[in-house]
């Protein structure tokens, strides 16, 4: 009994890789806004395909499968083949869904990703509750709520980490290698404000969150920066944010054209900066992993428009404006439609390569002990006070 029960999870999740991208594939064709010369036979031809695929699945399978059920975990892998932020809501789930957007991660500070059916931490913001918890850039989340994470789409995670104030989340994690139990107590938690402390005799300017806020703040620490020529700036473990705060803190660095927001290969709006720089001089930043969307716009900024040498990890790959879709049904697909670019006009949605690469291979034989995070600190600072010039090193 047990085998046949094998045989036929193994025939369903097969049946399943099969519908997966083909569902990918008419989605991205049902929205896109150009077409190939062909592109109306190639949907009709992904039609086709996935109907057969579909039909073959309910006709062949050992006992007939629940024809909802498999159509809903098609469309769940929809976002999983686009990238990590794109979703299929149910009907049902909307309000829930929207109501979770408008609250975010601001009770939780904890933002997850979704890769390959695998959950886990992008970045953990400083001063929340998931910093609270230890939690760390990296963990692998197997159970959140008592809930496997493996077969739940990441919008219903999200949605538990929006939940009331006082509310105690379990975690079962895995890091490096080994199974660490957590509790995640929702709360409100003020928003940390970019400042500047000193390091080594060199200026280091944090930007924690990039909000409203943010740009006038950063505006005003760099008023106090004068007689520095050299800044260290630190956008590990920043993600999310809002782009136009990211741009606009970029123009405090660089003037002329800062990048813009491009869908479908069409430029819907762009970024500039008249105005003189604010500070000049030699500029490092610091990103890693759980550097995603506006810090990857302000990284860029920094690197393309006012020379800034990049020290660290691959930042994540994902600053993008996601759209709704709705369905006939009711359901909404949350779904990425534009990417914002750099000055260079490149969309950021492959992360940023980083000019000296912080990374386990690099790591000295005396560095064996010390985390990724310290040592990205260090090469960082290291490459600030250095008197080589930053570009030639890079290069």
């Amino acid at each position: 009994m047990s085998t046949l029960n094998r045989s036929r999870s193994l025939f369903l999740s097969i049946s399943l890789l099969v519908l997966l991208p083909v569902a990918s594939g008419v989605l991205w064709s049902a929205v896109s806004a150009t077409r190939s010369d062909d592109g109306e036979d190639s949907l009709y031809k992904y039609l086709a395909i996935f109907s057969e695929v579909f039909g073959l699945v309910r006709s062949s399978y050992v006992d007939a499968p629940d024809s909802d059920r498999l159509m809903s975990g098609a469309l769940d892998g929809v976002g999983d083949a686009l990238d990590p932020f794109s979703s299929l809501v149910p009907a049902a789930e909307v309000p829930s869904y929207e109501r979770m957007l408008t609250i975010g991660t601001s009770r939780s500070g904890l933002r997850l990703a979704k890769d390959r059916g695998i959950t886990f931490v992008a970045a953990v913001e400083e001063g929340s509750p998931a910093a609270a918890a230890a939690l760390q850039r990296g963990d692998l989340v197997a159970e959140l709520g008592g809930v496997e994470t493996r077969a739940t789409p990441l919008w219903r995670l999200e949605s538990r980490l929006a939940g009331e104030p006082g509310e105690a989340i379990a975690l079962r994690l895995l890091r490096d290698g080994e199974t660490v139990s957590a509790t995640l107590v929702l709360a409100e938690f003020p928003a940390p404000a970019p400042r500047v402390d000193e390091v080594r005799s060199a200026p280091r300017l944090l930007v924690p969150r990039l909000d409203a806020a943010a740009p006038q703040r950063v505006r005003a620490l760099l008023g106090e920066l004068a007689g520095k020529d050299r800044l260290l700036v630190d956008l590990r473990g920043v993600a999310g944010g809002d782009a136009e705060a990211a741009y606009a803190i970029g123009g405090l660095f660089a003037s002329g054209e800062l990048g813009r927001l491009e869908r479908r290969g069409a430029v819907e709006r762009e970024f500039r900066s008249e105005a003189p720089a604010a500070w000049q001089g030699r500029l490092v930043v610091l990103v890693d992993g759980g550097t995603l969307g506006a810090a990857e716009v302000l990284a860029a900024i920094l690197r393309d428009g006012a020379g800034a040498e990049i020290v660290g990890q691959r930042s994540f790959g994902w600053a993008g404006e996601r759209t709704f879709v709705d369905l006939a049904s009711g359901a909404r697909i949350h779904l990425t439609t534009a990417f914002y670019t750099g000055p260079k006009g490149e969309a950021l949605a492959g992360g940023l390569a980083p000019d000296l690469l912080v990374d386990d291979l690099s790591r000295r034989v005396d560095e064996a002990e010390r985390s990724l995070d310290e040592l990205i600190f260090d090469r960082g600072i290291e490459r600030l006070l250095a008197e080589d010039d930053p570009a030639q090193h890079a290069a």
